[in-house]
């Protein structure tokens, strides 16, 4: 019976563990990359204090993000006044591919470029495209993966919650 105790605690352990929040995504916790390699220079996150920052991962080949990129300039347009930000992290290894993207579905907000995919593995990204919104506090509160016109709705209305809490 001894021998049987731990085997029966990992098993206990690896149940309770599913069921737990998602990551740091759920509780609100701090972001875990600090910056990242922009057009022009690096993109430092601290600069975005004070906003409501939407975080995205895309690739060049991802379906989805052609979707989502058109959105996501009508929300920059939208809410930029009241302290929106977006930054489209590319997970792409040939910037040649994501510039091609570009020409296609041009982006009306900051791009930053992961050819390593450190900072994707640092935010656990599990689909294409994948966001984060974060609070005017550094805090990350929603997580969205994947992006279709059913989920257009309640990513808008998670921003305008965001942009509507006081600092």
């Amino acid at each position: 019976m001894k021998n049987i105790l731990p085997q029966l605690r990992l098993s206990i352990l690896g149940t309770l563990l599913c069921f737990a929040p998602l990551s740091f995504a759920e509780g609100g916790l701090n972001l875990p990359i600090t910056s990242v390699a922009g057009q022009q220079s690096e993109i430092q996150l601290k600069d975005y204090a004070g906003k409501v920052l939407l975080i995205d991962f895309w690739a060049s080949w991802c379906g989805p993000c052609r979707q989502s990129f058109p959105w996501m300039n009508a929300m920059q347009a939208k809410y930029k006044a009241q302290g929106l930000e977006i930054l489209a992290i590319n997970l792409d290894s040939d910037s040649e591919e994501a510039q091609r993207f570009l020409e296609e579905v041009p982006a009306n907000f900051t791009l930053g470029f992961d050819a390593s995919g450190d900072s994707a593995e640092k935010m656990q990204v599990e689909a294409m495209p994948m966001s984060y919104l974060v609070d005017r506090e550094g805090k990350i509160r929603y997580r969205m993966m994947g992006f279709n016109t059913d989920k257009k709705s309640e990513h808008e209305l998670n921003i305008q919650k965001l942009l509507t809490e006081a600092l």
